[in-house]
């Protein structure tokens, strides 16, 4: 197995910055207001060849919200449960506070090896307000700026590779690394408070994410791994999308804008639909949502969750609403779930394995040719200063997402609608549901021109 080292300490000390650092990536949310991160957030860390572990973020100690503060403190203790070194983070320029003295007190219980590292040390004159830290009694003291990468690379060959070599001798990259490379990565997406956390936690049958009836807990994504019967999957956590007339703080539109990064690494999306608040009609938020994994070229499941809150006659009325608004979305299934009961949620693994047999259907160029011929045939382009819109050629520009390219006469002049009606008839030709279809129009160039 691969060694596991976790990052401990209050609230805004810097231990995403320096996760991100570490990772070489940017998945930790990262800001100067403090309680960004909530959840226990892993990831792989390569400081060189057969030099890898496994780097886990957490969440500080002080929060102000009670729920929130309650099951975050529950993930930090997890993660220092399964920790095979701690690094104990602080800030220089705030000096030793009480709090960390508490902290300490909490990690030596577990007897794990700890290094403390003294973050922002950058613009610190003041020698006595980082030798205060060594009362904390801890043997190896590390001074960074993590922010400005200011000791990293003498951390990193200095105490973490030795510490590897001493502790793990034999680095073998385990299963799980292997594992997450041949995973399913499914996200689930959706407006806040509609139970994405609370679906992952009944797949995963533990408390993995941190839930509440507060809309806006979860803030940063977070990457789940299941197996189910034999299959891996990767399940993705995101920040609730609110309303786009609503004025959003810096950290909502930076929560929102890793929201739709996921969907585009992803290889299917969950939108998640709260069937109580949105049992007289599907809002425009929902709509626009799955407009945005349209664009994205990605395959869509709508999951109706809540669904035990309802009535047998409220149950039928949505069944049409939502069947009458989706009508002309491509949309690969809907299904009703209550992720609080766990009722019908497995279900959704079945319906994702299907989409992956359906999304292997080869489609050559001729099938393409008669498709667009028999479009044409029944409904033909307009014509454009005395001469009618020919379409010539149709070949196919990228199977995952499908793109498909048309050439032609006079193509930019081809109507939204007449465009909308190809793509419709494509996607009845081809019997493809949940894959989106994009068709980009090329003219033709008249060589005597």
């Amino acid at each position: 197995m691969l060694p596991i080292i976790v990052l401990i300490g209050r609230t805004n000390v810097g231990k995403s910055t320096l996760f991100n650092i570490l990772t070489k990536k940017r998945n930790a949310l990262v800001s100067n207001i403090s309680g960004l991160t909530r959840d226990r957030n892993y990831d792989f860390c390569y400081l060189e060849k057969n030099k890898k572990f496994i780097l886990t973020d957490t969440s500080g100690f002080d929060f102000e919200s009670k729920i929130i503060k309650t099951q975050a403190y529950k993930q930090t203790l997890i993660a220092i449960q399964e920790a095979d070194l701690i690094l104990f983070m602080v800030n220089a320029r705030e000096g030793i506070l009480p709090q960390e003295y508490e902290i300490l007190k909490k990690i030596r219980k577990y007897q794990k090896e700890t290094f403390l590292v003294i973050n922002k040390i950058d613009g610190i004159k003041e020698d006595e307000k980082i030798n205060d830290f060594y009362s904390l009694g801890i043997k190896k003291i590390i001074k960074i700026s993590a922010s400005h990468n200011q000791g990293i690379n003498y951390f990193i060959n200095k105490y973490l590779i030795p510490w590897m070599q001493l502790k793990f001798k034999k680095n073998i990259i385990p299963k799980k690394l292997e594992i997450e490379k041949k995973s399913m990565k499914i996200a689930c997406i959706g407006k806040p408070n509609v139970g994405k956390s609370t679906l992952i936690n009944a797949l995963v049958m533990q408390n993995r994410i941190i839930t509440s009836n507060i809309p806006g807990t979860t803030l940063d994504t977070i990457s789940v791994p299941i197996q189910y019967n034999n299959k891996n999957y990767i399940l993705i956590d995101t920040a609730g999308i609110s309303k786009k007339q609503r004025k959003k703080n810096k950290i909502e539109q930076i929560s929102v804008i890793k929201t739709l990064e996921t969907v585009n690494k992803t290889d299917i999306t969950l939108l998640i639909i709260d069937a109580k608040n949105e049992q007289n009609e599907i809002c425009n938020q929902n709509l626009l949502l799955i407009n945005i994994i349209e664009k994205c070229g990605k395959p869509l499941i709508v999951i109706i969750n809540k669904w035990d809150l309802l009535s047998f006659s409220e149950k039928n009325k949505f069944k049409k609403l939502i069947k009458y608004q989706l009508k002309n979305s491509f949309v690969f299934k809907i299904h009703f779930v209550s992720a609080l009961n766990s009722e019908g949620i497995f279900e959704i693994f079945k319906f994702v394995n299907n989409f992956n047999q359906s999304d292997k259907k080869q489609i050559n160029t001729s099938k393409l040719m008669q498709i667009m011929q028999e479009a044409v045939k029944k409904h033909q382009p307009p014509i454009i200063n005395g001469r009618r819109i020919k379409l010539k050629y149709v070949h196919l520009g990228s199977s995952y997402p499908i793109r498909i390219i048309i050439h032609g006469n006079q193509t930019r002049y081809l109507s939204l609608t007449y465009k909308k009606y190809l793509k419709n008839f494509f996607y009845q030709a081809l019997q493809i549901n949940g894959v989106p279809i994009t068709i980009k129009f090329k003219e033709t160039i008249n060589p005597y021109i």
